[in-house]
């Protein structure tokens, strides 16, 4: 945790030097637009993928309303001149992939804010129960000893838990997702499978997801969008399975969500352009990558940042910009 507490200051000194104001400046003069990505919010600690606790989430929106004007993304363009908060930038909330606890801890504030989001949510995960593949190897690292860990034996992977606390977890954690991630579904599905032999050894909870009913119940104040429909990495995918995908969307929102599907974001920050090319020839309004970046108000293809800091002004610099490509603060 010292590393974490170093950090903490790190951001803190930037704050007192005001290098905040530096970046908002920015953001206005260039007209920027800012789009967070958000994903679980839960009190629940997980060194393997911490969550967001729901005290910095209610810091954050704090900041974020009185420099922004929080909207959706067909909110982005000003229906009229007489909106107090006309002149100044825009921020949309992102979150991905549908977990209950956005209706446990993310809704009550963003009521308790006056605020809305944009939730984007994966119909496999939905209709299963079960969240992403990734998110079931974090529950299941996060209640296994060390020595059950350092047991898992993958071809090509040969990285072991290096000990017990924090830091060591959290490396493991990413070095094991990206090993799994960057690789097509089929090829991802061999490793998975010995995993899963692993996985039926323990006992332990899995993070739920919402239910259809639930992301609907949702759906009448925030604007729901689709993150795949497998969460699969699709810049490895063949375009044929981005297509199939793509129809098994469409499919779940108009027969079972009974939404309009306008907004598709990328999973795990993976896409190709001819897939963007394809999601446009096919009505979705609004895109989202990730690519750490801004973005702007009359384009329909968003760059997002990662909202992921475990103190008040580490996500505060981040819900700026912070870690834009290229800025200079």
């Amino acid at each position: 945790m010292l590393k974490e507490s170093l950090k903490g200051l790190y951001f803190d000194l930037h704050y007192l030097l005001r290098r905040d104001v530096r970046l908002l400046r920015r953001i206005r003069q260039e007209k920027l637009l800012v789009v967070l990505n958000l994903h679980k919010i839960s009190p629940q600690t997980n060194p393997f993928w911490q969550p967001l606790h729901p005290e910095l989430l209610d810091d954050l929106l704090s900041f974020l309303k009185t420099r922004f004007r929080i909207a959706l993304f067909r909110e982005i363009e000003l229906s009229g001149e007489d909106k107090a908060d006309k002149d100044k930038p825009v921020a949309v909330l992102s979150f991905d992939d549908g977990y209950y606890d956005f209706i446990e801890y993310a809704s009550p504030l963003l009521e308790k804010h006056n605020l809305k989001a944009n939730m984007n949510v994966i119909p496999a995960c939905t209709e299963s129960g079960l969240p992403p593949w990734n998110i079931q190897l974090y529950d299941f690292l996060n209640s296994v000893p060390r020595l059950l860990i350092n047991e898992i034996r993958l071809p090509g992977f040969d990285a072991k838990l290096k000990g017990d606390d924090f830091g060591s977890k959290l490396a493991y954690g990413l070095q094991i997702s990206r090993f799994l991630k960057n690789r097509p579904q089929r090829e991802r599905e061999e490793f998975w499978q010995i995993l899963r032999s692993y996985i039926k050894r323990a006992d332990f909870k899995m993070t739920r997801m919402m239910t259809a009913e639930e992301i609907k119940s949702i759906a009448g104040k925030h604007e729901i969008g689709v993150h795949s429909f497998s969460h699969e990495s699709m810049g490895f995918e063949e375009n044929s399975f981005f297509e199939a995908d793509l129809r098994n969307c469409f499919g779940y929102f108009q027969q079972t969500l009974r939404l309009p599907m306008e907004i598709y974001a990328f999973p795990n920050g993976s896409y190709r352009q001819e897939q963007i090319d394809t999601l446009q020839v096919n009505g979705i309004k609004h895109i989202l990558l990730v690519d750490e970046n801004y973005s702007q108000q009359a384009r329909s293809v968003h760059p997002r940042f990662t909202i992921y800091g475990s103190s008040k002004s580490e996500n505060r610099f981040q819900s700026l910009g912070y870690n834009s490509k290229g800025i200079s603060t």
